[in-house]
């Protein structure tokens, strides 16, 4: 997905086509450190911030900032809420197709014989608000988006249930002098 930044046109790339849908969903800006097209370096991996998702829930919103790794080609993406960030990467082997339903807060879940049980610390319902700048994924404001978190061997879990797909995330809260954000 790309949104302008200019007029806020919004249009999914595929392969072989584009299609200027024509969806507009401005978010508001409330100050954050991130911005599109700002490079910074978590670790040893130097990224370029490309684009940001927001979503609401009953008790506010929060965004998820998308970078791209230039030394790797990597993905990651920092969840930004209430001034708190918490860092998050693809884990291939939490392949797990979880039943949002069948989850309780307090409980654990174990994905498969190589990986620990993560204990389930919230579960919520919520939507996207809308997006800006590259995404990975097609992204359509008001859309479904619940999300259950919990911890493993100290480690953030957290499950997205998106329209296109559940996709299972692992990160750590990071502080924001961590990430060295510069223009």
């Amino acid at each position: 997905m790309l949104g302008c930044t200019y007029c806020g046109q919004t249009s999914f790339v595929d392969a072989d086509s584009l299609d200027a849908v024509g969806e507009k969903a401005p978010l508001i800006d409330y100050g954050s450190s991130f911005e599109i097209g700002k490079m910074g370096k978590w670790k040893d991996k130097e990224f370029m911030v490309l684009g940001r998702l927001r979503y609401s829930y009953e008790d506010g919103f929060w965004d998820e900032w998308y970078l791209n790794c230039f030394d790797d080609g990597s993905e990651l993406w920092v969840q930004e809420d209430d001034g708190s960030f918490v860092i998050f990467y693809y884990e291939e082997e939490l392949s797990y197709r979880m039943d949002y339903d069948a989850v309780r807060v307090g409980s654990k879940v174990k994905f498969n014989e190589k990986i620990h049980s993560v204990f389930i610390t919230s579960k919520s319902k919520a939507s996207i608000q809308g997006g800006e700048g590259e995404l990975p994924f097609r992204v359509i404001p008001g859309s479904q988006a619940d999300f259950i978190d919990g911890v493993m061997e100290g480690k953030v879990v957290s499950a997205e249930f998106l329209p296109s797909d559940n996709i299972i995330y692992v990160g750590q809260p990071v502080d924001l002098d961590e990430l060295k954000l510069r223009n």
